[in-house]
């Protein structure tokens, strides 16, 4: 819980003063008019001022609520002319007053003086006080300048209330994501969140979703909208299959375009400009069951599709979220002209939105934890890996390096090559590059295990890395060299970028067993 909103008007009922939980007395009952004095019958604050300020004033200037051996918190009197009580309305009165029984009538400012207990004298000055501070339109006490009605020495048929700061709305609370899961901190190479599983939660008790002040009359909208999308994901948990896309070792089902879509429900589009690059954005959507996985290998991608405007838009992408990730998958998209067709499907569709996705090939390279952690492609054992990406090509890197950083943690950094994985990245200017952040904490973390090096076309004043293309000395020096039968370079980005990738890695030689482009991949290049 990070703060407790407190409003300053709860009504204290008489019959059960020692009740903690309180009808709100709404904004109204200051807004018509009614002003607020203390057990000695003096006003001390501006009635209109906000509800931070008007509570710290009761809790300030009035005396605690007893009744016998019951003390309560600092409360306030508070009273309504006839004119106030019309502004107020008479069938909110009629609830508040006779039906529950927290106004009292009073007939003159005699009775209400009674009622309250303070000296007659003393609560005629007050209103005589305010009355004029009304005429002139300021209280040169409480600096009030908005007058909604009019209360005199002389007015009869007062209603009074009494009234104590009460806890209004808590904000903080747990945290939840899009779907309604409940989070959890861990200590992760990238994220610091993730759900737990069957646990769900809406409405208030999450808190934190307007920020440090709730939007007025938003907490019942709260609690439907993130009721309902919790309830709908808690309802998918029994869902038959434990994976999304069906595992096949072999990709031959991809050549009957037909089969193998599914439907996704968009989850959030998260804005990433700041965090993976400008005019980036991650699409996340919901599996059928909230404890779903994917089924995907390291390094295989997906087709989406979609139709807008009578016109079907297809396009592929590496799943930033990983294999083991419950209930999402996630995938990078650009939202400008390089984004190409698909771009127009993606910033249409909002959450809610319906779209279909189909597990394409790609790279399936395989992680083998203890008793004999090792890594796999196609069956032969990889010592080093490097990493070739131009542009957006860099998402399945990512996920690669990820993979290979939870291997060395898990297994132990015996169980890898010293720098076997390193990745050099090309984009055409500084603001192309995503992921940085996370490339620059993932090497700080493996400094014996994993480097990168950037290659910029249209560098920056003061850039100290590659400028241009990448060069075969490049490959030489940061990437794997010479190459054996235990290496291998994967590499991703536009498909001339590849088909030049592919040249220079052959003139320095390696074969085509010891390198995998996406681009030529029969799976996508059949597409393309």
């Amino acid at each position: 819980m990070d703060k407790v909103q407190l409003h300053p008007t709860g009504f204290i009922d008489p019959k059960d003063p020692s009740n903690p939980t309180k009808y709100l007395a709404p904004e109204a009952i200051r807004g018509s008019g009614g002003i607020m004095v203390n057990d000695e019958g003096e006003r001390f604050v501006n009635e209109l001022d906000l509800r931070s300020v008007v509570a710290k004033a009761i809790q300030n200037h009035c005396a605690p609520y007893k009744d016998g051996d019951y003390t309560c918190p600092p409360f306030a009197w508070c009273i309504l002319s006839e004119p106030a009580q019309k502004l107020f309305g008479a069938p909110v009165i009629d609830f508040y007053k006779n039906r529950l029984g927290l106004f009292e009538h009073c007939a003159d400012v005699k009775a209400a003086a009674s009622l309250i207990g303070c000296s007659e004298g003393t609560l005629i000055k007050t209103l005589k006080s305010y009355e004029e501070a009304a005429q002139v339109g300021n209280c040169p006490t409480t600096q009030k300048d908005i007058f909604p009605a009019m209360i005199t020495p002389d007015s009869q048929n007062l209603i009074l209330c009494r009234v104590t700061p009460s806890i209004h709305y808590t904000m903080g609370g747990i945290n939840i994501n899009a779907a309604g899961e409940v989070q959890e901190r861990i200590e992760s190479i990238v994220g610091h969140h993730r759900h737990i599983r069957r646990l769900f939660a809406a409405g208030e008790v999450t808190g934190g979703l307007h920020g440090n002040n709730r939007l007025a009359g938003n907490s019942l909208l709260e609690c439907v909208v993130f009721g309902r999308i919790a309830g709908e994901r808690a309802a998918t948990i029994d869902t038959p299959s434990e994976v999304m896309f069906p595992y096949t070792e072999s990709d031959t089902h991809l050549k009957d375009e037909s089969t193998g879509w599914f439907s996704v429900v968009l989850r959030e589009m998260r804005n990433t400009d700041k965090k993976y690059g400008i005019n980036t954005r991650e699409a996340r959507f919901n599996l059928d069951g909230s404890l779903q996985c994917t089924g995907l290998d390291i390094g295989q991608y997906v087709a989406v599709r979609g139709e807008i405007d009578g016109e079907t838009l297809m396009g592929y992408f590496s799943p930033i979220t990983r294999p083991t990730d419950e209930g999402v998958i996630g995938i990078l998209c650009r939202v400008d002209a390089r984004g190409g067709p698909i771009t127009k499907l993606l910033q249409h569709i909002r959450p809610g939105s319906t779209i279909q996705m189909r597990a394409m090939g790609g790279l399936r390279i395989k992680f083998h934890p203890k008793p004999n952690p090792h890594i796999t492609f196609r069956g032969k054992t990889i010592r080093r890996i490097g990493l070739l990406a131009g542009g957006t090509g860099i998402a399945p890197m990512l996920q690669i390096i990820r993979a290979y950083g939870n291997f060395v943690l898990q297994n132990g950094p015996d169980a890898v090559t010293p720098h076997g994985l390193n990745l050099i990245y090309a984009a055409e200017e500084e603001s192309d590059l995503a992921y940085m952040k996370i490339l620059e904490t993932l090497r700080d973390t493996f400094p014996l295990h994993f480097r990168f090096y950037v290659v910029l076309n249209r560098p920056p004043t003061g850039w100290y890395q590659g400028v241009g293309f990448i060069e075969p000395m490049d490959i030489r020096k940061r990437l794997v060299y010479p190459p054996t039968d235990e290496d291998m370079v994967v590499m991703c980005g536009p498909p001339v970028f590849e088909m030049a990738m592919r040249k220079t890695l052959f003139h320095l030689g390696f074969n085509s067993s010891q390198w995998f482009s996406f681009a030529a991949d029969d799976n996508i290049s059949a597409h393309l």
